[in-house]
């Protein structure tokens, strides 16, 4: 069941583009990760639960009363307790369910009667969640929820946030990493301002058998690099790689402003990638030249690379590579 459609939305804020050629749907029980800024999420979340009406395009909710989004500049009310805190929301939403049972699932018993302002980033996430829980939402929307918390934190959020899943509640997540919302969600996002989104290719790190593997479709032609990111494989194509550096022998893929080690070596990438409009400038550089927007020259044997964005990323570019690195673009 669909709970949210969105059809070639386009916000404007003041003159401003703030999102554009946006397509998605939310289906009951998915777990869809978005990667995009703070006030591209502000505007996400206010448009799917109709605070905001979009510029152009169409959103059909099913219910926006069962709708709730948590973003980051959300607070607690720290001089009550956890205990307290909760009891007072479960008032508002007139349920008489028994909180002392359901503090476990959220991994809250050892400070359920201690002050919110005592606490730590990952308890208060966690009392963030199990507020929203409270609700029975059908649709939560969360902006960057494992952003502060310790490894221990992201291990009990992730327990909880089974828990709420597991009670038919379907969560959408948005955060500016990407590591995180492949920890978060089995489909990630991508939001580019001049595409809209565009989905990343993600694949769990099973077995797959013989038989499996005979009976799919190879394509001769397709190459994206993979990179290990907690239990999950991702895969990149190459026109979404801003760059990769070798860092202490390891291949560093560039995508925005994150970093993806590859198991692949520079030479191996650059084989693979030269076919794909990709270019070493450096011996610890291959570029995309897609990327590219300036060559600047500081001196007679000194060049650089100026990437396109809002970052300028500069990249060195070796004397003896200069005249092969023209020909290629000017060709």
């Amino acid at each position: 069941m669909s709970l949210v459609s969105l059809e070639k939305v386009m916000k404007q804020d003041d003159g401003q583009v703030i999102l554009k050629n946006i397509d998605l749907e939310v289906a009951s029980g998915s777990k869809i990760g978005i990667k995009m800024t703070h006030k591209e999420s502000l505007v996400l979340f206010k448009l799917i639960t109709g605070k905001m009406v979009p510029t152009s395009g169409h959103i059909v909710a099913d219910n926006t009363n069962t709708i709730l989004s948590e973003i980051i500049e959300d607070g607690l009310y720290d001089s009550l307790t956890v205990k307290a805190y909760l009891k007072f929301f479960q008032t508002i939403v007139g349920k008489t369910d028994d909180l002392d049972k359901l503090k476990t699932h959220f991994s809250l018993e050892d400070v359920w009667k201690t002050k919110i302002k005592h606490l730590t980033a990952n308890q208060r996430e966690r009392i963030n969640l199990f507020r929203m829980f409270m609700f029975s939402p059908k649709l939560i929307l969360i902006e960057s929820p494992l952003r502060n918390l310790t490894n221990d934190g992201i291990e009990l959020y992730l327990k909880a946030l089974d828990y709420v899943r597991s009670n038919g509640i379907t969560v959408l997540c948005t955060s500016y990493y990407t590591e995180e919302l492949i920890i978060l969600s089995d489909t990630v996002y991508r939001y580019n301002q001049n595409v809209g989104l565009e989905k990343t290719d993600l694949k769990q790190n099973v077995d797959v058998s013989d038989d499996d593997s005979e009976a799919s479709f190879m394509p001769k032609r397709v190459f994206k690099v993979a990179c290990n990111v907690a239990d999950k494989t991702v895969f990149f194509s190459p026109d979404e790689i801003d760059f990769i550096e070798s860092v202490n022998g390891v291949s560093n893929i560039r995508i925005g402003n994150e970093y993806f080690p590859s198991a692949l070596t520079m030479n191996d990438l650059e084989e693979k990638l030269s076919h794909f409009g990709f270019y070493r400038c450096h011996r610890s550089y291959l570029v995309n030249l897609q990327r590219i927007s300036e060559l600047i020259s500081y001196s007679r044997n000194s060049y650089t690379l100026i990437l396109k964005g809002k970052s300028k990323e500069k990249l060195p570019l070796s004397r003896t590579r200069l005249d092969e690195l023209r020909k290629l673009i000017e060709n």
